[in-house]
């Protein structure tokens, strides 16, 4: 939660000082280079908060993104030898990307990229049978957005729009302990089945240029 505030306020204060931003594609060129922290309304982006590392151009911006993250939850799993149990799980992600941005105008811009994206589920179990689930994808991510780019140095940009097509994708279903069945090998590979090509809407990246 206190993560979630603090990015609010960065929002808001940045929002505030877009009218020093008024010469966005001058003050990108003056910078060459910039950090800064993604995120939004994006599964990956939510979880693994992932940091920017960018080139900025005039015309063109071409970066790095990383991160990572752990999401935990409890359920009730049956066995037919010990009956009903509560489960903790953790849910891993990470987060890689090559990134570029290509600008329409002053802050209009075009956002592309690469990306690697990473979800393991270690430990989980179903019916008394434990297995190690991971499953990655590649995708190629393309949006719409503004960027505003300020004379002391900030940056502050929002995507309005950011949608994947799906490159590759693996599946990788371990198991740990317990008696498999055909039951639960087909619960375990659903998992990761049910993921699809990640997109979000409103995505902010702010930070600080040199």
């Amino acid at each position: 939660m206190k993560k979630i505030l603090s990015l609010l306020v960065l929002s808001v204060f940045f929002c505030g000082g877009l009218v020093f931003a008024a010469d966005s594609a001058s003050n990108r060129k003056d910078m060459t280079l910039r950090l800064g922290m993604k995120t939004g309304i994006h599964l990956m982006y939510a979880t693994s908060t992932p940091f920017v590392l960018e080139f900025p151009g005039e015309d063109w911006t071409f970066g790095l993104t990383y991160g990572s993250g752990k999401y935990s939850y409890s359920y009730m799993d049956y066995n037919s030898s010990t009956g009903y149990s509560t489960k903790a799980q953790n849910i891993n992600f990470s987060t890689a990307e090559v990134t570029g941005r290509y600008y329409i105008g002053d802050s209009f811009n075009i956002p592309f990229g690469y990306a690697n994206y990473n979800i393991s589920y270690p430990d989980w179990v179903y019916s008394g049978v434990t297995y190690d689930i991971d499953y990655s994808i590649t995708q190629l991510n393309y949006g719409i957005g503004n960027e505003w780019t300020y004379e002391w140095g900030g940056f502050f940009g929002i995507d309005w729009y950011q949608g994947g097509s799906i490159l590759s994708d693996k599946a990788t279903v371990k198991l740990k302990s317990g008696t498999e069945t055909s039951t639960t090998l087909a619960k375990a590979t659903e998992t990761p089945a049910d993921i699809k090509a990640f997109a979000g809407i409103l995505l902010i990246t702010f930070g600080f240029g040199f």
